[in-house]
């Protein structure tokens, strides 16, 4: 719960004046400078960040709660270096999974997969849609 304090901070209102005002960089730490650049650009642009919290801001508990297992085979690749999930929330998905479920680990990448791992993660994509 602790590292996924972000989320409920992100529902208070002041939040994107502070994200614009500079916060926003520490969010994306272990993202690569081109990257980052590229993302920083796009939330900047009229209503992004907007649309962009409002992502986080439209999930509820109570929403989740009628929800039933997920029945597809599923692939859950987790960073052990991710500071926004734990590796026991991590882990806890598989309960909510009654299909074929693999549970993967990158060590030493951080929240950032698709940005730090591109080809380790594609070839676990590539491995279970096969």
């Amino acid at each position: 719960r602790q590292r996924s304090q972000y989320m409920r901070d992100w529902h208070d209102p002041a939040t994107e004046q502070r994200m614009l005002a500079g916060e926003l960089l520490t969010v994306f730490g272990g993202v690569p400078t081109v990257d980052a650049e590229r993302y920083l650009a796009r939330l900047r642009e009229p209503g992004a960040m907007t649309a962009a919290l409002n992502y986080y801001r439209a999930q509820s508990r109570a929403d989740l709660e009628g929800l039933g297992p997920v029945t597809v085979p599923t692939l859950h690749v987790w960073s052990d270096q991710d500071a926004a999930l734990g590796r026991a929330g991590a882990e806890a998905t598989a309960a909510h999974v009654s299909g074929p479920y693999r549970f993967e680990v990158l060590e030493g990448v951080s929240h950032w997969v698709p940005e730090q791992a591109p080809d380790a993660l594609a070839e676990l994509l590539l491995r279970h849609l096969r």
